[in-house]
């Protein structure tokens, strides 16, 4: 069986710290959409959750839930270049787009990607590795 192929610690850092970025504007964009959400059905809702009585924020909800779609694309294109670049299996990357569906859980997924990305460059071999082996 071949060695894998050495990753590119470089490559795979830079992923990580765009992931990183989008994981935390992701997870504020999350928490204002369920804020407003809250806002339009609970507490002016009226009776049942369709009936909605207050223009203001159902124009608030209709600017801001497009807004917070675009911002979840750019995450999953993240997650998804963060992915390749570290070689991952399928479950890792469906685990990576679940961090950005649940409130609050990007956060505590961005922590658990970060510990995941420094584990995997110290334990597999990267480009770098040689390099360093090369120059010594």
């Amino acid at each position: 069986m071949p060695a894998p192929r050495p990753l590119d610690e470089v490559a795979c850092t830079t992923a990580f710290a765009r992931f990183r970025v989008a994981s935390i504007v992701e997870g504020i964009a999350l928490l204002v959409l369920v804020t407003i959400m809250v806002m339009r059905y609970v507490v002016y809702g009226g009776d049942t959750w369709f009936s909605s009585t207050s223009p203001f924020w159902d124009q608030v909800s209709s600017v801001w839930s497009p807004i917070h779609g675009l911002i979840y694309m750019i995450y999953v294109v993240l997650a998804f270049d963060l992915w390749m670049k570290m070689r991952w299996a399928l479950p890792r990357m469906l685990l990576l787009m679940f961090f950005g569906v649940v409130p609050v859980l990007s956060f505590f997924g961005e922590r658990w990607t970060h510990q995941a990305v420094e584990d995997d460059l110290a334990r597999r071999p990267t480009i770098q590795d040689a390099e360093r082996a090369g120059g010594a």
